[in-house]
């Protein structure tokens, strides 16, 4: 069985208020600031995101194409909220939409490893 991917669409305040009062409004801050530093002192930063005051997302990939953001969207974290990221890094233009499918495939082919270890086949 898949989860279902929930719509994302944004949308204007005016467009949330007509909503009416069967919808519940949410805001969420997403800060991000350029970081000139590097990680363990060789790989490049770029930027630094604070997500809610509480998440910080690495937006890098290491050459191991897993480390980093890949490493951090394979966590177990509510999947909504991980879409709302995806959404957002692709709507404000902070990652191109390629670098994000690769981070991705790399996330659900770690998890799938992970679950392969947990859960063997049966031969």
């Amino acid at each position: 069985m898949s989860a279902a991917v929930p719509e994302l669409k944004q949308i204007s305040r005016v467009e949330a208020m007509r909503l009416g009062p069967g919808w519940s409004h949410s805001c969420h801050a997403m800060l991000y600031a350029a970081n000139p530093g590097q990680l363990f002192g060789r790989i490049p930063m770029r930027f630094s995101v604070l997500v809610l005051g509480l998440v910080r997302v690495p937006l890098y990939t290491q050459k191991d194409r897993v480390g980093g953001f890949p490493n951090f969207l394979s966590n177990a974290f509510t999947s909504t909220a991980k879409y709302q990221l995806l959404f957002a890094l692709k709507v404000l233009n902070m990652m191109p939409e390629e670098k994000l499918a690769e981070a991705l495939a790399a996330a659900t082919e770690k998890q799938k490893k992970a679950l392969e270890k947990l859960l063997p086949s049966s031969s």
